[in-house]
């Protein structure tokens, strides 16, 4: 009766009241977007991102002219893709009622497939053509690392995002999951310090990712595919998230409760509210201290390629260090601010039966970009097709006006 006549009076939401929360006074909020909602969101900011690329590529060869706006813009969207990504999957870690191996393996499984896709594409298309027009294998394997090493000049390129999503589920598997077997009693603290080897994977992506952006190692083909993508603080928004999870139950259980309570707790909307809210505030927080490393990466940079011997004198040398860091991954943080909107509404606990689509949704994402893809890359091929016979025609047309001036000066 104490107890009740208690929770009428304390702020039920407040996160010091967790412990007290239960259906009869549970708050009514209810936020209505789902893992699923982020990922076609996630699929929407793809596509437009796509769409840049392929309009970028029109207005590169003066086939149509775009707003230089529009298309900083399209580009950029593609920042939003990975975290929203990112979120929804570990919005299903974190509710994974089949334990963690099912995730894991999945997202071990991608980034070992994408990994095979992509050498296979170097190897076969890249190194497998140029063999095919030179004859000589040590020479076209030679020539298409160079060519590689051209593409990721800037030495950021990064093409796995099942990279991510494995680090992620990881770190907090070896946060947040209870071994019911191995690693019992005073040993549960070796399983913990596990979550070491993601965090030390994410810092040596980083780490190879610095080096080769000032032009101090070139990055192997074969471990361009093995590099995270998302920017390097995001990876500590999953980190504050896994504690705050961990630390919320032990806070729980310290006032009396059981795991079985708190995990009847995870279903409350005050829990739901409470997680969106420390997702968005986590997400300032990281902008911020993504804003601070990058002013201070650049000025790294600036003074490294000073040592190097380049002109101070040149606005372009600033430009180029803001520029470089920037592709390393730093300040990229900085666009998540847009999709805290979808955040506060978020409901990670939620949860379907109907699986089908799940499947359906990125099928259907891959099939509008390749759709995308095809028919933009005809429409350009087809107006360069067009615009080179214009030119031809007119170059045969003043041709032939220049041969006729000749033959009339040999007529006289």
């Amino acid at each position: 009766m104490d107890e009740n006549a208690n929770q009428k009076t304390v702020k039920i939401w407040k996160r010091k009241n967790i412990h007290l929360v239960n259906e009869e006074n549970d708050i009514k909020f209810h936020g209505p977007l789902s893992y699923r909602h982020l990922r076609i969101a996630g699929w929407i900011f793809l596509f437009l991102a796509q769409l840049g690329v392929i309009l970028g590529i029109a207005n590169g060869a003066k086939l149509i002219e775009v707003n230089p706006t529009l298309l900083t813009i399209l580009n950029s969207v593609s920042g939003l893709m990975t975290p929203l990504f990112l979120f929804a999957a570990f919005s299903q870690v974190l509710v994974a009622k089949d334990g963690y191996r099912r995730l894991i393996t999945t997202y071990l499984l991608g980034a070992i497939g994408i990994y095979a896709l992509i050498i296979i594409i170097y190897l076969h298309f890249g190194v497998g053509l140029l063999h095919a027009i030179s004859g000589d294998w040590e020479e076209s394997f030679v020539t298409a690392t160079v060519f590689i090493n051209a593409i990721n000049s800037s030495g950021t390129l990064s093409l796995n995002i099942f990279i991510d999503l494995l680090l992620c589920a990881l770190v907090t598997f070896f946060i947040n999951y209870r071994p019911t077997k191995y690693f019992q009693g005073e040993k549960l603290y070796i399983f913990r310090s596990l979550v070491a080897i993601p965090i030390i994977y994410e810092l040596g992506s980083i780490a190879l990712k610095l080096l080769a952006s000032t032009g101090t190692i070139m990055i192997s083909p074969f471990v361009i595919p093995l590099l995270t993508t998302k920017p390097p603080v995001a990876f500590l928004i999953f980190i504050v998230l896994a504690l705050f999870v961990k630390n919320r139950e032990r806070f729980y259980v310290k006032k009396g409760k059981t795991h079985e309570d708190y995990k009847n707790f995870l279903n409350t909307n005050v829990n739901r509210l409470h997680f969106s809210l420390t997702l968005v505030y986590t997400i300032i927080g990281a902008v911020i201290l993504d804003i601070l490393l990058w002013i201070i990466i650049s000025a790294i940079n600036y003074n490294v390629m000073l040592v190097k011997g380049i002109d101070p004198s040149s606005d372009d040398l600033i430009v180029l260090a803001i520029t470089s860091t920037y592709n390393m991954g730093f300040g990229k943080c900085l666009l998540m601010v847009f999709i805290i909107p979808l955040i506060i509404f978020f409901d990670y606990t939620k949860t379907y039966t109907n699986k089908k689509i799940d499947l359906f949704i990125p099928i259907v994402g891959i099939g509008l970009l390749a759709i995308l893809y095809i028919e933009g890359l005809f429409e350009i091929a087809k107006a360069y097709l067009i615009d080179m016979a214009r030119k031809a025609k007119e170059a045969e047309e003043s041709g032939g006006i220049i041969i006729s001036y000749i033959r009339n000066i040999f007529k006289k």
